[in-house]
């Protein structure tokens, strides 16, 4: 009985437990845990107002993509252009060439300028009439003022073909100059005057 009571003693006596070493390891890989959770979320905490202004990017290309070309289509005539100007006379929703908005469209002359990154757009009365005319900005934040071209299809490199046809190309700069935004199209009038 002595021997047993001995070892029950000492099995009794013996403390468990963690060591110092294991305490300070166990505490430094669970700072580095927190550590790296608390940069990955304010990370994604200042990405999150680029994200939201690269969004308001995209819709405000694609509105204006697509009002340049439904002017185009609506078109009759692309007078002599450049590649950062387009001369046309379409049809406008409007009571007066440059007035508010109406539910029957007149023909008016448009001018679209893109210089130092953003575009303008002119409305005014068809040639030869002349008078005030309103320039309003309608996109910003590009990275090439060259936006026009006249070639047969948007990307061809050859000029022949329809020489009405106008291919729209708007890139916008990135945050990290490896991400630029491009958005193309194009389109010819559709109501060509002979």
């Amino acid at each position: 009985m002595g021997r047993l009571r001995d070892r029950l003693a000492r099995l009794g006596s013996s403390e468990s437990g963690f060591t110092l070493v294991e305490l300070l390891f166990a505490s430094m890989i669970g700072l580095m845990v927190i550590a790296t959770s608390v940069t990955v979320f304010t990370a994604a905490g200042e990405s999150q107002p680029g994200q939201v202004q690269r969004g308001v990017t995209i819709q405000q290309a694609r509105n204006v993509m697509e009002r340049i070309t439904r002017e185009i289509r609506q078109g009759s005539t692309v007078y002599a252009s450049t590649s950062t100007q387009l001369v046309m006379l379409t049809m406008v929703p409007s009571a007066t060439c440059g007035g508010s908005g109406s539910s029957t469209a007149i023909q008016c002359k448009v001018t679209y300028t893109c210089t130092g990154g953003s575009c303008t757009r002119v409305e005014s009365q068809p040639p030869p009439a002349t008078g005030p005319n309103t320039t309003t900005t309608i996109v910003t934040g590009l990275s090439d003022s060259n936006v026009f071209s006249y070639t047969p299809t948007c990307g061809a490199t050859s000029t022949s073909g329809s020489p009405g046809y106008v291919c729209v190309n708007m890139v916008f700069q990135g945050d990290n100059g490896d991400d630029a935004l491009t958005v193309q199209d194009g389109a010819a009038p559709s109501n060509p005057t002979s």
